[in-house]
Order: C-alpha cells, then sequence, then structure tokens
C-alpha cells in the first residue's frame, strides 16, 4: 500500500469518527430538546444533523477524489469535493428554516421548559463530544 493509500485510509477513519461523533450529539441534543421542549436545543440539534451530512458526504466526495482520471476525468475527480461543500451550505438552509418555522410556533404559543438541568448535561455532554473530536481532527488535518 503506498504511502497516499494509507493517508486516504487515516482520513477517512477519521471522517468516521466524525459521523460517529455526529449521530451520538443528535441523540444527546434531540433528548435535551424533547425533555426540555427549548427550541435552542433544537436548533443545536438540526445543526449536529447538518454536520452529520456535511461528513457523510465529505467521505464519499473524498473517495471519488481519490479515484485515477479516466476517460471522462482527464484531470481525476477532486472537483468532487466542491459538490460537499454545496450540499453542506444547502443543509444549512434547510435547517435554518426549521428553526425559523419552529420558533415562530413557539413564539406564537410559548410554553416553560422542563427537566433544564438534564437537557443542559446531555447538552454539555454532546459538547464535550464535539470538542474532543474536533481536537483530534485539528491534529489530523495538521498532520495529513
Amino acid at each position: 500500500m503506498t504511502n497516499h493509500a494509507k493517508e486516504q485510509k487515516i482520513i477517512e477513519c477519521f471522517l468516521l469518527l466524525s459521523i460517529a461523533a455526529a449521530i451520538l450529539t443528535i441523540a444527546l441534543k434531540s433528548g435535551a430538546a424533547i425533555l426540555t421542549g427549548s427550541v435552542g436545543f433544537l436548533s443545536d440539534a438540526l445543526e449536529s444533523g447538518v454536520n452529520l451530512i456535511a461528513a457523510v458526504v465529505a467521505l464519499i466526495a473524498i473517495r471519488i477524489a481519490a479515484k485515477p482520471a479516466d476517460a471522462n476525468h482527464n484531470f481525476g475527480h477532486g472537483k468532487s469535493e466542491y459538490v460537499s461543500a454545496l450540499v453542506e451550505g444547502a443543509m444549512i438552509f434547510v435547517a435554518a428554516a426549521m428553526i425559523i418555522y419552529t420558533a415562530i410556533g413557539r413564539l406564537l404559543d410559548p410554553s416553560p421548559l422542563e427537566q433544564v438541568g438534564v437537557g443542559l448535561f446531555l447538552s454539555v455532554a454532546a459538547t464535550l463530544i464535539n470538542l474532543g473530536v474536533g481536537l483530534a481532527l485539528l491534529r489530523a488535518g495538521k498532520q495529513y
């Protein structure tokens, strides 16, 4: 296996870590939103959903970009990485629309938050997971 192929596999492993962290974060933040009724926690969960989709699309794009040039792609498949950014941008707009819709509903029909301590605990746990994965990704980004 060439050095480039080894680095490709390592990068893919970090993307898989990012996907796993996003799934866990979505679960924690969604739990916090459900338990508390907080639109803020819900918006956090939606943003984590954007991160999940971005990580999945990035994994696909990285795998496609690694393919060698062929008859239809004389200079390789590197532009597939731009599609990843386009999808993430679109997902941000979708999440924003969902947050606005939910927030307007809450403004028109306010309700008190419940179990705030548990919701805060879940949100802090999700934040710590994101911190750990983020630091690992920063180190990997500098190295690879």
